[in-house]
Parts: structure tokens; C-alpha cells; sequence
């Protein structure tokens, strides 16, 4: 057993009690370090030690790429084990990231409007982070522990989780820590980006996981780079304005930037791999 301390309490300047947050009994417990740590960790060794050594096509992959569907299991009913748990799965993260979109969003905007952008975007006096973040954070946080479901699925279908979906999804709950831990006002990006991002890509696979296969995946995934990059962006703005966070708030702003930087490149390395290599053949007829 880690040995945990059930003392950890919100960020200075949080004023909202936990006795008022969803699940807010367990914050002691998830914001020790060592579970993100752990969880990660563990994530990872289980990750590579069962992906199987072979990889095979999806039912979406096999009817894009009009591969013949020898190996490729036939639309199932809905009424089917696996097919219920990953719809079930991919529909209740969708409706959880268009909740919280649609929660956090107009927090932001408001803020923006009522104080200005630099005002605004720093929350000096911790309106946002108050007014909803924090909540959201912390739940946002939970989510990515959920979200590990995502690799146990594509492994239990005999496809293999690709080192892209694993380092996302480890690294994704070490930031999401750092963001609740230093209480970054920068996090208010984190949040409505990858849930709006989500709401939109976990209603797809929803669809995909009873055979309905909408076109335009590869849209899917520039918006994923896109949603990155203007991330980046944004960390890049609070890093060059040295009065908008605290020295440990910039902490987070590094973390996330060491996180980033590989996760675009490899995500980018996937749609060059992907979908450049299938419009080849289209190119020389």
C-alpha cells in the first residue's frame, strides 16, 4: 500500500467546499500524487504487456479503406455484451463532455467580457476558478481515470493500443493532477477545449459501436491537432506574462508544454500515416 495522507486540501484561494462538490469526498484520496502516479504507471506496463502483437481492423477502418471484411466481425446488434459496454462507455463520456462544455464555456466567455482579456484570462481574483473551475477541474481530473476504459476496449476487440493512445491517456491524468494541485487559471482551456473535442468524438465511436459509421474520421482528427495547437497557444500567452500566474501556476504551464510537444507530433505522425497513405493510391489512378 502507498503510503497516503487523507489531509490534502483545495488549492489556497479555492473558497468552495467540497462538501459541495460531486464526489468531493474522495478529493483527499485522488489528490495525493502518488495515485495519478501509480495509475499511470500501472496503465502503461498493462498497456504494452496485453496489446496483442498483431493488429486488426475495425468495422469503420475495414469499410474505409473497402478492405474485404474476411477477419472483420459484422455489424452487431445492440442488444450484444460488448456491443452495449462500449456504447454505454462512449455514450455517457459524451454526454459528460457536453455537460461540462457546456458549463465552463460561458464561464469563460463572461469572464472575459465583464473584466477584458488579460483580466479575464489571468483570473487574478480567482472569479472563474471559484465560479465553476475548480468543480469542473477536479471532475475533468476523474474523467481521464474513466477514460482508460477506452484502451481495455480496443484491446479486448483484438486491436492494438497504438503508443499514441497510451501516452495520451497516462499523460493526460499526470496534467490534469498538476492543473487541479497548482489551480491554474489556464486550466479553463483544458477543460472546454478537450470536452467540447470530446462530446463530438466519443458521439462517434457511440454511433460506430452499433455500425452507424459516419464519414469525415479524418476531420476528427485535425480537430484533436487543432484543439492542441490552440491549446498551446494559449499556455504560450501565459507564459510570456510573467504577472498572470503564480511561480508554481507556471509550473503546470511547463508540465503541459512537455506534454504537448510529443503528443502533437504524434498525433500528426498518425494522420500523416493514416489518411496521407490511403489518399495515395486515389492520387496515381
Amino acid at each position: 500500500m502507498l503510503p497516503l495522507s487523507y489531509h490534502v486540501q483545495p488549492p489556497g484561494g479555492t473558497q468552495v467546499r467540497l462538501s459541495e462538490v460531486p464526489l468531493g469526498e474522495w478529493y483527499p484520496f485522488f489528490m495525493q500524487w502518488q495515485v495519478p502516479v501509480g495509475v499511470s504507471v500501472l496503465y502503461t506496463i498493462l498497456s504494452f504487456y496485453f496489446n496483442p502483437s498483431k493488429n486488426s481492423l475495425s468495422r469503420v477502418e475495414a469499410k474505409r479503406r473497402n478492405v474485404p471484411a474476411g477477419g472483420t466481425p459484422p455489424a452487431k446488434s445492440l442488444l450484444e455484451p460488448m456491443t452495449m459496454v462500449v456504447f454505454l462507455h462512449n455514450a455517457v463520456l459524451a454526454a459528460y463532455s457536453a455537460w461540462a462544455f457546456r458549463s465552463v464555456f460561458p464561464l469563460f466567455v463572461r469572464n472575459i467580457a465583464a473584466k477584458g482579456w488579460h483580466c479575464g484570462l489571468c483570473d487574478l481574483d480567482g472569479a472563474v476558478w471559484n465560479g465553476g473551475l475548480f468543480v469542473h477541474m477536479y471532475l475533468f481530473y476523474l474523467s481521464k481515470f474513466y477514460e482508460l476504459i477506452d484502451t481495455a476496449i480496443i484491446i479486448a476487440k483484438g486491436r492494438k493500443a497504438s503508443l499514441l493512445q497510451i501516452y495520451h491517456h497516462a499523460g493526460v491524468i499526470l496534467t490534469s493532477y498538476y492543473g487541479c494541485y497548482y489551480a491554474s487559471s489556464a486550466t479553463v482551456f483544458l477543460v472546454w477545449e478537450n470536452t467540447g473535442v470530446h462530446t463530438i468524438m466519443y458521439l462517434y465511436y457511440a454511433l460506430t459501436a452499433i455500425g452507424i459509421s459516419p464519414p469525415g474520421k479524418q476531420y476528427l482528427t485535425s480537430l484533436q491537432i487543432f484543439q492542441f495547437l490552440f491549446g498551446q497557444s494559449f499556455i504560450a500567452f501565459y507564459l510570456l506574462k510573467p504577472s498572470c500566474q503564480t511561480a508554481s501556476q507556471r509550473t503546470w504551464l511547463w508540465i503541459m508544454t512537455a506534454y504537448l510537444l510529443p503528443l502533437i507530433y504524434l498525433f500528426v505522425q498518425f494522420f500523416s500515416k493514416t489518411y496521407k497513405r490511403d489518399a495515395k493510391p486515389k492520387k496515381d489512378q
